[in-house]
């Protein structure tokens, strides 16, 4: 299905992307200390709920892929020399996670077949 095809390929977009942000040098989320957690929260949140649409069967697979992603996230910050890993920062990445995984569960199970009949 041609919207499945596009849902995986923006979707590994989104994680790259994600991935350059997070170990680039000079990107920081504007706002007091510790701020950044709710950036953390919605990011995982969101790559949860956008995969979660394609991904139906064992969920739970997915939710340990992105934690795990999360953690690498973290890891290669605290190597990179200019950037520090957060354990909090991993914390909210899970939360995020668990969350929309509870979203995605019992609101909106199933939300990309009821739009995709009109996307091909």
């Amino acid at each position: 299905m041609l919207i499945t095809r596009f849902w995986w390929r923006f979707g590994w977009l989104q994680v790259l992307g994600l991935l350059i942000l997070t170990l680039w040098p000079e990107v920081n989320v504007p706002g007091p200390e510790g701020s950044d957690k709710g950036a953390h929260l919605v990011s995982f949140g969101w790559l949860m709920v956008w995969f979660s649409q394609v991904v139906v069967k064992q969920r739970w697979r997915l939710v340990l892929a992105l934690v795990f992603y999360g953690g690498l996230i973290e890891l290669l910050q605290h190597f990179s020399g200019y950037r520090y890993g957060d354990i909090w920062d991993l914390c909210a990445d899970s939360a995020g996670v668990m969350l929309a995984w509870g979203l995605v569960t019992w609101v909106m199970p199933n939300w990309l077949d009821r739009i995709a009949p009109s996307c091909d």
